[in-house]
């Protein structure tokens, strides 16, 4: 027998703990049914015909005894007389188990002696599952308990797999929906409804999930599924925003597929995704990728992606691009005069002003076609860039003449040229830009880009603020250019240059005591190239401070030889760069050449011009103060000519002040350049400071210097610049002093 009988027949109390009961139910996989009856012959009976039929029994008399039953044992099924003992009907007991935790979906079998269609309606309304009459069919009692139970498990699977798959979705922000055209009836889930905001037993209609929608994007979701081959085309994906109650804008991803019944009538299947974080993060990392941190504009990468993209569509169609690079002329003097900062603000501004030239949004918007292959075609635009640094790079797109690429180059440098205001300053800046064509000047675009790069750089050459075309001739000078340079890196470091001297004649006694060390450079194939043209290529490719520290040790290196060689002290003058200025170690360097070849400071001087004063004047000033305290001299050159101040005289600790050559050469006949150097001189005096003047190359300015009491004077009127054995013989043979002795 399978009758469990906790209340018993006669009373006994049998308890059985849950482990002990889901061992049983486990073994024997038999299901169990609380048979709650106050009759006990009807009880018994009803009891011994399931248990006959393999089902573990529970017996309760009473409908206080039959919900404890319950609430111990949680039965797969529950058999209740509607009349009970002790209360008032079993219609009391199955209220209570449909309010109890587990009693939701428990079917319960109500038998009744009493068939009136109100006892049928009691029961239902009471939470019955259906209703058997007395006297009890004994084959339709076990099938209606193998039919309800059977029904009770398929449920409690479905809701298993529900609450499963609404985790599920919960989990991976996805809920699911299904449409039909039929019925024009939309089911979702709950997770769907989540997602949109929405009660989670909602039931909305397709028109209340599109109003919830902005319009813009209303539209784009009507049109896909409203295309022709929506009904074949596979799956349907579509991104679109919404914007929620609390004014946060969410991005989701509709994918579905249609389902065709007949020629007219097919349902729709579907999911929606709440992709926010995966978008967001998707376009943090493309905006890390492809755009610049500074200046929120394109960078190399994108330019050069989209560059290739346009290249591919222009062979199809056989249009024309145009490629235009150009940097800021000057800039690193912003950089050094007031501050990195500064100049990256500046940067924005002109970025600003691009955008303002290419109004267009899509001129910085990413193409997806550039950078993925399988993504949807779009349709090409022109695009501006930074490449790095102050250099900029525009695409110009799908152009019918030459004159479009030249309005809209010269529509940038005007808006370049057009004076900023940064920091309370009046920033004016020009530009230089070279141009390239597709596919007269490359049809790759590394190659494009090198040669309106060197068409950049020609035109930066040829005095800036202006822009060039790439042409062959560019490309040769350009490839020339590297050579000298790559063959100046091998002049440097294995030591072929070669300083000449240029001698200071002092009037006052009549001898040399200083001399200024002017580098040279004799190629071997391209003969000799002078500082002007040498000296800034240095300092472009990054070898001004090597070239800066070898000049230093050579010029110790030979006033130390002079020394040895029995000469009076010579005191040589060398130029630095402003570039120098910047490394922070240029005193350093100066002492440990001092301190190398034994000389004394005072025999060393560094001329520099106003464009060193032009940069972070506190770093200049501590440099140059590091310098003085060394011992050696300072010396301002090329005064007059550039930004020049009186304030830099009373503000730098200056030894020396060189008037330019183009005061002295015009001194004779312009009164104006006479004064000029007059009011130098004396100035110097009362400054005490020694007055050089440059450029002698006559008798007339030699008299007009000497009758206005400057200092030294340097020029080819005496000597030009010699070699170092070639002014050792100059000074031992002493013959300028035949020149001075006709003016004594």
């Amino acid at each position: 027998m399978n009758r469990l009988q906790p209340g018993g027949v006669h009373g006994r109390k049998v308890n059985f703990s849950q482990s002990e009961q889901h061992v049983k139910k486990k073994d024997n996989q038999k299901f169990t049914v609380l048979v709650v009856d106050g009759d006990r012959h009807s009880r018994i009976t009803t009891s011994e015909i399931l248990s006959q039929a393999g089902f573990n029994t529970v017996e309760a008399r009473s409908g206080r005894l039959g919900y404890l039953y319950f609430h111990q044992l949680q039965p797969d099924m529950v058999l209740m007389n509607l009349m009970l003992p002790r209360t008032s009907d079993g219609l009391d007991l199955c209220r209570q188990i449909r309010k109890h935790a587990k009693g939701g979906s428990v079917p319960i079998l109500i038998m009744s002696s009493y068939v009136e269609a109100d006892s049928i309606s009691s029961a239902f309304d009471a939470g019955a599952t259906d209703f058997i009459t007395k006297p009890i069919n004994h084959l339709l009692l076990i099938q209606r308990t193998q039919y309800l139970i059977r029904a009770y498990q398929t449920l409690r699977s479905l809701e298993n797999r529900e609450r499963v798959l609404e985790q599920a979705e919960r989990i991976a922000n996805l809920g699911s929906w299904e449409w039909s055209s039929k019925s024009n009836t939309l089911y979702v889930s709950k997770e769907f409804n989540r997602i949109l905001g929405l009660a989670a037993d909602a039931h909305p209609t397709i028109e209340d999930i599109l109003n919830l929608v902005p319009e813009t994007e209303r539209i784009k979701l009507i049109k896909s599924f409203r295309r022709k081959d929506s009904k074949h085309q596979g799956t349907i994906t579509i991104n679109h925003k919404l914007h929620t109650e609390a004014g946060v804008m969410r991005i989701l991803r509709h994918e579905a597929q249609f389902k065709l019944l007949n020629e007219v009538d097919y349902s729709i299947f579907g999911t929606i995704h709440d992709v926010t974080a995966e978008v967001l993060h998707k376009e943090q990392i493309l905006q890390l990728a492809y755009y610049d941190s500074l200046t929120r504009l394109p960078n190399r990468t994108f330019f050069k992606a989209h560059l290739e993209f346009a290249i591919r569509a222009a062979r199809k169609s056989g249009n024309l691009l145009a490629i235009l690079v150009f940097d800021l002329d000057l800039f690193a003097r912003i950089n050094n005069s007031l501050g990195h900062e500064a100049g990256d603000e500046l940067l924005k501004k002109i970025t600003d002003r691009l955008q303002h030239t290419y109004p267009d949004k899509h001129c910085t918007k990413l193409n997806m076609s550039a950078i993925d292959p399988m993504a949807p075609h779009e349709h090409m635009s022109d695009k501006i860039a930074r490449l790095e640094g102050d250099q900029f790079a525009v695409l110009i797109h799908n152009f019918a003449r030459l004159d479009a690429v030249i309005l809209a180059t010269q529509a940038i440098l005007r808006q370049v040229s057009t004076p900023f205001s940064l920091r309370e300053n009046n920033i004016v800046l020009t530009a230089s830009a070279g141009i390239a064509l597709y596919p007269v000047n490359g049809q790759s675009a590394e190659t494009l880009l090198r040669n309106a790069d060197a068409a950049m750089h020609f035109a930066k050459s040829q005095g800036r603020n202006n822009f060039h075309f790439y042409s062959s001739e560019i490309d040769f000078k350009s490839k020339e250019q590297l050579s000298i340079e790559s063959d100046l890196r091998q002049a440097i470091r294995h030591n072929d240059l070669e300083l000449f001297f240029q001698p200071k004649v002092h009037l006052k006694t009549g001898t040399i005591r200083s001399v200024e060390a002017l580098v040279r450079w004799n190629h071997p194939s391209r003969g000799e190239i002078t500082p002007s043209d040498f000296v800034p290529m240095a300092e472009q490719i990054g070898l001004i401070s090597e070239l800066g520290n070898w000049l230093i040790n050579k010029a110790c290196q030979q006033a130390r030889s002079w020394n040895d060689e029995g000469l009076p002290p010579i005191r040589v003058a060398i130029n630095l760069s402003p570039i120098q200025f910047r490394s922070g170690t240029l005193t350093g360097n100066i002492k440990n050449a001092l301190a190398k070849h034994k000389i004394a400071p005072s025999q060393l001087e560094v001329e520099i011009t106003e464009t060193v004063l032009l940069e972070d004047t506190s770093r200049v000033m501590k440099t140059l103060e590091g310098i003085r305290k060394l011992g050696v001299r300072v010396a301002l050159d090329d005064f007059g000519t550039g930004y020049s101040s009186l304030s830099y005289l009373t503000r730098f600790p200056f030894n020396t002040l060189k008037i330019d050559r183009s005061f002295v050469s015009r001194c004779i006949k312009h009164s104006q350049s006479a004064a000029v150097i007059h009011t130098i001189i004396q100035l110097c005096k009362n400054l005490n400071l020694e007055v050089v003047a440059e450029g002698v190359e006559n008798e007339e300015e030699l008299r007009f210097l000497m009758d206005h009491r400057c200092d030294y004077i340097q020029g080819f009127y005496f000597s030009q610049a010699l070699s170092a054995t070639e002014l050792s013989r100059y000074i031992k043979r002493q013959s300028w002093e035949q020149l001075l002795g006709q003016f004594n």
